[in-house]
């Protein structure tokens, strides 16, 4: 995959996380899905910053 399109994936995902942490009501459930989407809004930058960025995201999970 491009990283312009890993980029978007992340994005995507970014908001989806955000969504949900919106919907849900318990704190700690919360604050992980609002984290999570920190996560995807860091390696989205990483991918629309550096090219060949998803092989160096890959090689740290």
């Amino acid at each position: 995959m491009h990283h312009q399109d890993d980029a978007a994936y992340f994005r995507r995902r970014e908001i989806q996380e955000l969504a949900t942490a919106e919907k849900i009501t318990n704190p700690l459930a919360k604050r992980l899905h609002w984290e999570m989407a920190q996560q995807y809004a860091m390696r989205a930058r990483w991918s629309e910053d550096t090219p060949g960025a998803r092989g160096a995201l890959l090689q740290k999970e």
